[in-house]
């Protein structure tokens, strides 16, 4: 899909308009639980942090289709990319990571964005990596014509569509072999 975003997106990190404009930010909305708290409630939701799931507990606070973007910690690939997480259905994201959706363009728009825009000049800290929402709202780029992002959601949903399909089989699956596992080892 990176490919078809650049073809239709050809020149998108030249430009002037700021990516702020077009991210809905739900940092405000986040509470990190320690890993006592965390013990104490376990469940099937997951607790999410900048890299990967952390946990699993019997609440959640976010249900939908979300982008999540690294914040802290480890923020960054090793070519400079932001660490991305696609994430959807119900979860709790801790405050390692910001919490973001498309305004007037889908988050799966703005996933592939941010999947091949490079964020390297935006990360303060020596030692703890951040991208603050205010350096993050501030990249530059070429908003899309109307026509151009129309025709080009049209494609990318039903691929989104099916990959959130699959995740969930895959998901159904992975929690059935544990309780076979269990079972029968």
């Amino acid at each position: 899909m990176d490919k078809l975003f650049n073809s239709f997106f050809p020149n998108i990190n030249v430009g002037y308009d700021q990516i702020g404009s077009f991210i809905k930010n739900y940092d405000r909305f986040r509470k990190p639980l320690s890993k006592k708290q965390r013990s104490e409630i376990p469940g099937n939701y997951r607790y999410i942090g900048a890299t990967s799931v952390m946990d699993h507990i019997n609440q959640y606070n976010f249900n939908g289709i979300y982008l999540l973007l690294g914040e802290d910690g480890t923020v960054v690939d090793d070519n400079g990319y932001p660490i991305l997480q696609y994430i959807f259905g119900k979860f709790w994201p801790n405050n390692h990571t910001h919490v973001l959706k498309g305004k007037d363009i889908s988050t799966e728009w703005l996933y592939l964005f941010f999947r091949q825009r490079k964020v390297s000049n935006i990360v303060t800290g020596a030692v703890q990596k951040k991208i603050s929402q205010k350096s993050l709202h501030s990249l530059t780029f070429r908003s899309p014509s109307k026509d151009n992002y129309l025709k080009f959601d049209k494609i990318i949903q039903p691929i989104f569509k099916s990959i959130r399909i699959r995740m969930k089989e895959n998901s159904s699956l992975f929690q059935l072999k544990q309780i076979l596992l269990k079972r029968y080892f």
